[in-house]
């Protein structure tokens, strides 16, 4: 049987084929554009048969490119698997992830010790970013992120969906002016979390202020964060009233450090999600993590 196959120019058409672009495909791969071209070219050669129709904006599949590229995507996952088990992937040994600085400071870090006790076999070494990890070259298992799931050639799972609503250090209902109804809050200093400013669905105190059917004149002014652990720590310090996120304001609120003096919660409209290849999913390690980060939500309730 021949095997000699064209491993390479077989890599570059499988991820053409996925993201019908070879902009993309190279984008995933670390290559040119120009590079998976010719090595799809290759490939046509080989086979003797063309795979693709080329359009002026991305690529359409053509009969044999369909059906190779259905087998490709199961041979590939079935290899990365085969490779991955190849590897050591005992739950010995540091468990590495990527998390949002303000999941890392309002959640992990807090529960980090419930995860020693459950699994002290596992060493975890944790990367505090914004940036996307690039699991292909970075040293990373699994990452947490906030965002709307949609990660190409990832594994995601739904931690938690985010809200937000007035919060403020409990000292500060004893002082001045009460805070009973939404039109209370403009007597009061207002906090600025601006991290989610290139979201347009993301709600600012605009936003919560016209849904509670109150007057907004008078919204934008106030102190800005551009983290929202940030303002949150203002908040518990009295510097004024944030919107702040619920689940990650969670602990804080549960402790009496914080409180909510309205009702009125917006979703966020971005959520939490654990992201890792589907090969490291096998990884009793990101399994453990995995499972112990589900179990401490459910309990939470």
């Amino acid at each position: 049987m021949n095997r000699d196959y064209p491993l390479n120019a077989l890599r570059a058409f499988e991820a053409a084929a996925r993201h019908l672009s070879f902009a993309r495909a190279a984008d995933e791969l670390h290559v040119t554009p120009a590079a998976v071209s010719h090595q799809v070219k290759n490939l046509e050669d080989y086979l003797a048969t063309p795979l693709f129709h080329r359009l002026p904006r991305g690529l359409r599949l053509l009969e044999a490119g369909r059906a190779l590229s259905a087998e490709l995507h199961d041979v590939f996952g079935r290899l990365d698997r085969a490779v991955e088990r190849a590897k050591t992937v005992d739950a010995q040994g540091a468990l590495t992830i990527s998390v949002a600085p303000m999941f890392a400071v309002k959640w992990l870090l807090p529960r980090l010790g419930s995860f020693e006790v459950h699994h002290p076999e596992i060493d975890v070494r944790m990367s505090s970013s914004l940036g996307l990890v690039d699991f292909q070259r970075d040293d990373f298992d699994a990452a947490i992120r906030l965002g709307h799931g949609q990660y190409p050639g990832l594994i995601s799972e739904l931690l938690f969906d985010e809200f937000v609503t007035p919060m403020c250090s409990p000292s500060l209902l004893d002082e001045g002016p009460p805070l009973v109804a939404p039109k209370d809050l403009l007597s009061r200093v207002l906090l600025h979390d601006d991290s989610m400013s290139f979201d347009p669905k993301a709600p600012t105190w605009k936003e919560w202020l016209k849904a509670a059917g109150t007057q907004t004149k008078g919204a934008v002014r106030g102190p800005r964060f551009g983290q929202p652990d940030h303002a949150l720590q203002a908040a518990l310090d009295g510097a004024g009233v944030v919107l702040g996120w619920c689940n990650l304001a969670a602990d804080d609120l549960n402790a009496g450090r914080l409180v909510a003096p309205l009702e009125l919660r917006l979703p966020l409209g971005s959520a939490f999600y654990l992201v890792y290849p589907e090969a490291c999913g096998e990884r009793p390690k990101v399994l453990a993590l995995r499972n112990w980060i589900l179990e401490e939500i459910r309990s939470a309730g």
